[in-house]
């Protein structure tokens, strides 16, 4: 079974816990409530995904902001933890089924450690009495510094925020069978700064709401929509650029310069031997571009090479393509950081022995499976890949990285 599936049906087991247990009266639907449970389901519909992860913050945080508020201080009744959990689970239900009407996908793992996060943040505000008082009671009690009670609520939203990150690291750990220092470095970045800005926007939203009311939830939003808004238009950008990038990979098979499928499957190739090596996300998403780009030279090329094989270009050639590459990539801000790393592809690595010249690995890597490639031609009889396997060891150390062609070897074999 899927790791994401498992953590889904534990939400659904505890959800479903919560609403047998919840106990809904009519002073407690006020309209703080009903804004919250809004726009709630309005957050699933906007979801979004960065380094293969979905978050919603749009979501988390007026769910956040109900959990920690003083709800029922005018009416006198006070919701349970199991109460307000089971609305905080069929509001993310109902979005998550709209979601589904409208034609987009539910992702069950992002949605599960989100509500399991909100319930480790439920618990801890609601759940735990203290001398008669739960957390959320002592944060709005007279008695209490208003500073001192915002840094309680704060303290909650953070453990709940780090339960909901942890376990989708850990589902994406099982389910992607990447190193797990490599999906929690992932974290850093875009997804920690809206992740902070929700967490904090959650406890603003409950001190603000003996203030405000429901109004609290549309004004103190606001900042996680804009972090929201700056997020998705990055992710936009990278996925135009991925986009491009695809598009340019395929200009020499579209005009025959190379086999079909050639860029494709040494893009993938390298990955696989990226992570062999211990490369980061980073790391690995320049490697697939480098891949991607490595035969955009031949385009250059005043006579195509045999079967559009780079491995037996010559040094005139191996020329006349990197003039290609610099020409068609440095024209362009967004690609030119990646010039260098296609043009090396074409050095051998003596020249790192005998010159000192750095030659970077996603360029090392890359050659290595080009070479694979032209050498197989997609081919996956074992006595192709001993064939290829023994041009590549005759290299080694000079045209190839022996340090490369270990974890090419260690790919083959794991499958």
């Amino acid at each position: 079974m899927r790791p994401g599936l498992t953590l889904f049906g534990v939400a659904v087991l505890l959800g479903s816990m919560a609403a047998v247990q919840a106990d809904i009266t009519e002073p407690m639907v006020t309209p703080f409530a009903v804004a919250a449970v809004f726009a709630i389901v309005i957050g699933e519909q906007v979801p979004m995904q960065f380094s293969q992860r979905v978050i919603a913050p749009l979501t988390t945080a007026p769910a956040l902001g109900l959990i920690l508020a003083p709800l029922g201080a005018s009416s006198g009744e006070v919701p349970s933890a199991w109460t307000v959990l089971a609305v905080i689970w069929l509001s993310i239900l109902v979005g998550g089924l709209v979601a589904r009407v409208r034609g987009r996908s539910v992702v069950e793992g992002s949605l599960g450690s989100r509500f399991l996060g909100m319930a480790v943040t439920t618990a801890l505000a609601r759940g735990v009495s203290v001398d008669g008082q739960t957390l959320v009671d002592w944060a709005f009690a007279a008695h209490v510094h208003p500073a001192l009670g915002a840094l309680g609520l704060m303290l909650a939203a953070l453990i709940g925020g780090l339960a909901e990150r942890v376990l989708d690291n850990v589902v994406a750990w099982l389910g992607q069978g990447q190193r797990l220092a490599h999906i929690v470095a992932a974290e850093v970045g875009p997804i920690t700064g809206i992740s902070v800005s929700t967490v904090a926007t959650g406890p603003l939203i409950a001190l603000a709401t003996p203030v405000l009311g429901w109004a609290a939830i549309p004004l103190l939003i606001v900042p996680v929509l804009v972090t929201y808004l700056s997020v998705r238009r990055l992710v936009s950008t990278r996925q135009s650029l991925d986009e491009s990038l695809l598009a340019m990979s395929r200009l020499s098979e579209v005009v025959g310069r190379t086999r079909s499928a050639h860029v494709r499957r040494v893009a993938d190739l390298a990955c696989a031997v990226g992570h062999q090596l211990g490369l980061d996300a980073a790391g690995i998403r320049d490697v697939e571009r480098t891949a991607l780009l490595h035969d955009v030279g031949q385009l250059g090329l005043s006579e195509p090479l045999r079967g559009g094989a780079t491995l037996y270009a010559g040094d005139g050639e191996q020329a006349e393509m990197a003039q290609a590459v610099t020409r068609i990539l440095g024209e362009t801000p967004q690609l030119a950081r990646l010039l260098p790393l296609v043009t090396q592809v074409g050095t051998p690595f003596r020249r790192t022995r005998e010159f000192g010249e750095h030659i970077p690995l996603p360029s090392r890597i890359v050659r290595v499976a080009n070479a694979w490639d032209d050498i197989t031609e997609g081919a996956r009889s074992p006595r192709a890949q001993e064939v290829a396997l023994e041009r590549l060891h005759l290299g080694l150390g000079y045209d190839y990285d022996p340090e490369v062609v270990a974890a090419l070897e260690r790919t083959l074999s794991a499958g």
